[in-house]
């Protein structure tokens, strides 16, 4: 994993695909879902929800949209399942990117967003100004 001093003029990315349920236990989202999670939190609030995390695993320094590949190549098959997810959970893939002193375009292929999108998954697009740090793998 690159340091965060060695991205100070670089662009970065993380993604996650995030399943939040009021329900549903860790345990119960990755045996549904057919996949283990790489990060898990029980939230606060009323009621107090399970967070569950997958992360794309790829380095901060990949393109933003091979992030979103990787999330989506993982989704495929359990397409099923996921649509279910969503009917009772807040199921979403969230990009998190810093742009940093190059300002760099990304294409987000249509036909990933449309199966991103059929799969009932939205896409949060959290977007850092080029002066922040890049946040912890549990931020966001």
């Amino acid at each position: 994993m690159l340091d965060t001093d060695s991205l100070a003029d670089l662009p970065w990315a993380i993604a996650s695909l995030r399943i939040a349920s009021d329900t549903l236990s860790v345990d119960a989202i990755s045996d549904l879902v057919g996949l283990r999670h790489t990060t898990a939190r029980l939230a606060e609030g009323e009621p107090a929800f399970t967070v569950w995390m997958l992360e794309s695993g790829l380095e901060p320094a990949a393109p933003i949209e091979d992030h979103l590949y990787v999330l989506v190549e993982r989704l495929r098959g359990r397409s099923d399942e996921i649509r279910s997810l969503c009917d009772t959970a807040t199921v979403e893939v969230w990009l998190s990117f810093s742009p940093r002193t190059k300002q760099a375009t990304s294409v987000l292929d249509h036909g990933v967003l449309a199966e991103l999108g059929a799969f009932g998954v939205d896409l949060v697009l959290e977007p850092y100004p080029a002066s922040s740090q890049r946040p912890t793998r549990s931020g966001g």
